[in-house]
């Protein structure tokens, strides 16, 4: 999945969430109702469509994303257990986010090991040699 689908994927359900969760009693069965969680849910959503649609950088969304969803899956843990289907949501957001931001075809270039790459030496002299420019009796002129 790339970032840009997943920030679409999270944008369109946490802002329909939102804004269920802001209309009274439509989501009481369900989910509880917290007028302050509906406005962090719409705002995540917005910002995951504006990620989507390139007003916003899709890869930092998808890796605040992953940070935002564990705090509120952990806050919602400390909160009680009567939040938990809106826990195991955040959790599983978080985990796919966080999956999603640093999976290795996400452009990250470095693993945990750091950088691989290796500079290459002796290039200097292969250059010379292919341009003729190690002959410098070429270039006088009798």
């Amino acid at each position: 999945m790339t970032l840009r689908s997943l920030a679409l994927l999270l944008g369109v359900v946490y802002l329909g969430l939102g804004v269920l969760g802001l209309m009274p009693g439509v989501l009481a069965a369900l989910l509880p109702e917290n007028p302050v969680l509906a406005l962090v849910h719409v705002v995540i959503g917005a910002w995951g469509l504006a990620a989507y649609t390139g007003h916003a950088l899709a890869p930092s969304f998808a890796r605040s994303s992953a940070f935002i969803f564990a705090g509120l899956g952990l806050a919602g843990m400390l909160d009680g257990i009567e939040h938990g289907p809106i826990v195991w949501l955040h959790l599983a957001s978080a985990g796919f986010a966080g999956f999603a931001a640093w999976s290795p075809g996400s452009g990250e270039r470095r693993g945990l090991s750091g950088d691989r790459r290796r500079r290459r030496r002796g290039t200097g002299l292969a250059i010379e040699r292919r341009r003729a420019l190690h002959d410098r009796r070429s270039l006088v002129r009798i």
